[in-house]
């Protein structure tokens, strides 16, 4: 049976959303212990900041799964790059 790698994102990006304080939340995802990219959770905005190490750029997502695609897209780049 196929392991989905989609999953383990979505549950640390649905765990920033269940935090109780104030605070923005903060993720790094990383790939062989390599920084990929930053997850910026705004509760305030209701909002995710995604920041490719890359090519430092940063896109925002209103949407959970729009955002965990983006990851794991940035994480299947980084993977294809070797």
């Amino acid at each position: 049976m196929m392991k989905s790698k989609l999953i383990p994102i979505i549950k640390r990006l649905q765990a920033m959303t269940l935090a109780k304080d104030a605070h923005d939340q903060r993720r790094e995802f990383t790939a062989y212990g390599v920084y990929v990219c930053e997850v910026i959770y705004r509760q305030s905005e209701n909002e995710f900041i995604i920041v490719r190490n890359r090519e430092q750029e940063q896109l925002v997502f209103d949407d959970l799964d729009l955002a965990a695609i983006e990851i794991f897209n940035c994480l299947y780049d980084f993977y294809e790059s070797f």
